[in-house]
């Protein structure tokens, strides 16, 4: 379908969905370092990563703002539906002539009807507020799927044009999070650090299908179906800094755990979502990761990071259990100057047959203000066409950028001297 790419990007933003969301990378930091970042997370974004790190002595205090997006592509479905819009605009022409024939709707409908075909993509803009221990925030999330669902029986040359019903389900939702967050280290246990985000979440949650014959959907529709409610939110972090319990160990090692949304939020589908056999409520289920962290060197930083739990997405049939494994070197390495260089890899377990993504990042740090990009790739490509023209594209991306102004806090230091020691 020659509009269907860019008309799902452009709809991103109205969206609203009907199953559990997985874990979204927040910050340009944590992308950089293949979505590392419960163990490493620092400042403002801190709060988001794991809330226990808004105690560490290092993580400095101020504003940051980070905007990021991400699209991934399963099975053959985008293919199948721009082959089967291709073959029913030839069809209309010419009935039973050039592309349109039964083999060619046949092999369409075949790359439509698998149980993980879908794309899905989500996008995430917030600003944060960082004063010691204590955080603020408001993020903006929204989450989209594509999900197709297939008229087998009137797959015909006869009744392709005019009786068929293979649609494009699209379902998402919107999630606007205001919160605060506190964390601190835990007076009976040195080291050992522990965090809390307190949120009110409001939630847009829609629906709307369209015939994939059609070039011409609605997506205004998402804004007329979606339907708000509101809920509370509650995340929970640890964080042990090992060499504050354990001197003796080298390369500083951390340990973070954290988990979002404990309390399970249920935001109410609208009607048109109901008729169409979706749930009644949509779910955001907890979710809960782990992350590891070395630093051989004050300048060299070592990330992994795993979900601990099998996430659900928007798209039938497809999880999310990913792990993340980054670094990140510090050029000048002062506090006043510094070029952050970052780079990592990251996988979705869950999901048979998915390729290890790439991803790199850099930063610019001069004074108070910070700077930084980021971005994933996957090796492995989708085709999105067959009929017509050929073309090919990666099956997963990712983009963010942060800006932000920090104040305080330093550089890790070595276990035997404080991090304002060191310059």
């Amino acid at each position: 379908m020659k509009k269907l790419f860019s008309a799902f990007i452009v709809s991103l933003s109205l969206a609203g969905s009907a199953y559990a969301t997985e874990w979204h990378v927040l910050g340009a930091r944590a992308m950089g370092m293949g979505g590392a970042g419960v163990a490493v997370a620092e400042g403002p974004v801190g709060a988001y990563w794991n809330p226990a790190t808004l105690a560490r002595p290092e993580s400095p205090s101020g504003v940051q703002i980070p905007v990021d997006a991400h699209i991934e592509i399963t099975g053959q479905f985008l293919e199948g539906a721009n082959d089967l819009n291709d073959i029913s605009d030839a069809c209309q022409a010419t009935p039973g002539g050039g592309i349109c024939t039964q083999p060619n709707i046949d092999a369409a409908i075949a790359k439509l009807n698998h149980a993980d075909n879908g794309l899905r993509a989500d996008a995430a803009a917030g600003a944060h507020l960082k004063i010691k221990r204590l955080a603020v925030f408001v993020n903006n999330m929204a989450y989209l799927a594509g999900i197709p669902k297939v008229d087998v029986n009137n797959a015909t040359v006869a009744n392709l044009t005019t009786l068929n019903n293979s649609k494009l389900a699209l379902r998402g939702i919107q999630i606007t999070e205001i919160g605060g967050g506190y964390g601190m280290e835990l007076p009976f246990a040195p080291g050992l650090m522990a965090g809390a985000n307190l949120k009110i979440l409001v939630g847009k949650a829609g629906y709307y299908d369209f015939l994939l014959r059609t070039d011409s959907p609605e997506f205004n529709k998402f804004l007329d179906n979606a339907r708000t409610s509101i809920q509370p939110g509650l995340d929970i972090g640890v964080l042990w800094d090992v060499n504050k319990t354990l001197p003796v160990v080298p390369f500083r090692p951390r340990v973070g755990l954290t988990s979002r949304n404990i309390n399970n939020p249920k935001f109410n589908n609208p009607d048109q979502a109901k008729l169409a056999g979706e749930p009644d409520k949509f779910s955001l289920q907890g979710n809960t990761r782990m992350g590891l962290a070395v630093s051989p060197f004050n300048f060299w930083h070592l990330a992994l990071d795993a979900d601990l739990t099998r996430n659900l997405t928007p798209v039938d049939g497809v999880a999310s259990q990913n792990v993340g494994l980054g670094t990140e070197v510090n050029v000048f390495n002062r506090t006043w100057l510094n070029i952050p260089l970052r780079a990592g890899l990251a996988r979705n377990l869950a999901l048979a047959g998915s390729k290890t993504s790439y991803t790199l990042g850099a930063g610019f740090n001069f004074l108070h203000a910070t700077v930084d990009l980021a971005a994933m790739v996957s090796p492995a490509r989708v085709q999105i066409k067959s009929q017509e023209k050929e073309s090919k594209m990666p099956a997963a991306i990712s983009v963010g950028v942060q800006i932000g102004a920090s104040f305080g806090g330093g550089k890790i230091a070595a276990p035997d001297q404080a991090p304002e020691e060191k310059k």
